[in-house]
């Protein structure tokens, strides 16, 4: 695989996890908040114990899902970081105005 289809493929994971960290981020926050709360209709009741759903799935499994989409994006963003080290070494004259068509191409 070439670098461009590298750089494509985990340009997509990224955008992937971005997009499932944001959703469970908003599941968590206005949905199933750490201190109960929420909206009120998100709880199912199951005799001695309220158990914390929304859509099927309980807050643990919300939060172990948010917590492990987070970590393959950070290190997919080192990944993707280190793809672009020759953009980085560049980037102070791509900037200043100084910069060849090198600049263009990254």
């Amino acid at each position: 695989m070439q670098k461009r289809q590298i750089n494509a493929v985990i340009d997509l994971a990224l955008l992937v996890a971005f997009i499932i960290v944001g959703l469970t981020s908003v599941v968590l926050f206005f949905f199933l908040p750490s201190g109960g709360g929420g909206f009120g209709w998100v709880h199912a009741g199951t005799g001695a114990t309220n158990l914390r759903v929304f859509l099927g799935v309980t807050r643990g499994q919300w939060v172990d899902l948010h917590n492990i989409t987070g970590l393959i994006f950070m290190v997919l963003m080192i990944v993707h970081i280190v793809l672009h080290i020759p953009f980085y070494r560049t980037i102070r004259r791509c900037l200043s105005g100084s910069g060849n068509e090198k600049c263009d191409r990254e």
